[in-house]
């Protein structure tokens, strides 16, 4: 029988356990503080190479006010490029993978497109496009897609042949097993494939706001390298550092609730056993 020593034992361990953990994860991130901190008080670097802490905080009341209204508009941008091209992405693959037609059709052009560094486009887009916020949002978007087509197109290729067998024995037609079978396979590797994409629409919106952007963080970071104010590009990266990760955790706890029902995340199966179901 389990009394309340046992219970309180076992919440004491449960304790002991979480501060490990977070003793480990923080080791390294406190390091690498003490480190630049000494770094900066020896000297060792110029200040314009490696700000020491107070330049970051002038940076921060330097760029207080200016901060709202570039995250703002930096969160719309990439936002909506990133759900534009998520959609647009998964939508090209599911087509591709579904008709034969479409994919010859549009599988050379895809493949050919696939490949190009898009920021060796934004010239292209600026000739084309002209300086605005659509073209912007067209490239962040240009960007995420094909990370979501090609994901969505090779998860449905890898679909274990059994399970579609198994269905058309059962009297599964084409668009039953295409509803039923298929789409539930390939969700995580959707979603895994969605923080990849979300992870890089950040960095798109800097090449995005490259392209003669009067606002946003990218804006902020140009002004910052014209004067050559290090700390002030730090502290802008550090800030689409948290937006990126914010943005990663809201992701990953959609993704804990919407599959649940897989392997991983119920932790069972050798591979749980092997790496951990987190």
């Amino acid at each position: 029988m389990t009394g309340p020593t046992s219970k309180k034992t076992n919440r004491m361990s449960g304790n002991g356990d979480r501060s490990r953990l977070l003793g480990r994860k923080l080791l390294v991130p406190i390091l690498l503080l003490v480190a630049w901190i000494v770094i900066a008080r020896l000297e060792l670097f110029r200040t314009r190479v490696i700000p020491p802490p107070e330049a970051m905080w002038k940076a921060f009341l330097g760029l207080y006010e200016l901060l709202p209204a570039a995250i703002l508009t930096t969160l719309t941008m990439t936002l909506s490029g990133f759900a534009i091209g998520t959609v647009f992405g998964t939508l090209m693959g599911l087509t591709m993978a579904y008709s034969r037609a479409v994919r010859e059709f549009l599988g050379t052009v895809f493949d050919f497109l696939r490949p190009v560094p898009v920021f060796a486009l934004i010239p292209l887009f600026i000739l084309w496009f002209g300086i605005g916020r659509a073209p912007q949002i067209a490239l962040i978007a240009m960007g995420t897609s094909m990370v979501l087509g090609v994901t969505t197109l090779e998860a449905i290729r890898n679909v274990p042949s059994i399970y579609v067998r198994a269905a058309l024995t059962l009297g599964g037609n084409r668009q039953h097993i295409y509803r039923t079978v298929i789409l539930p396979y390939i969700v995580p590797h959707l979603v895994g494939a969605i923080r990849v994409a979300a992870a890089a629409s950040w960095g798109l919106d800097v090449a995005a706001e490259f392209m003669g952007s009067q606002q946003g963080l990218g804006y902020l970071i140009i002004m910052q390298q014209v004067y050559l104010r290090t700390a002030g590009i730090i502290l802008l990266v550090a800030v689409y550092s948290t937006l990126a990760v914010i943005t990663d955790t809201i992701i990953a706890q959609v993704e804990a609730r919407v599959t649940r029902w897989t392997e991983r995340r119920a932790g069972i199966g050798v591979v749980a056993s092997i790496v951990g179901s987190a």
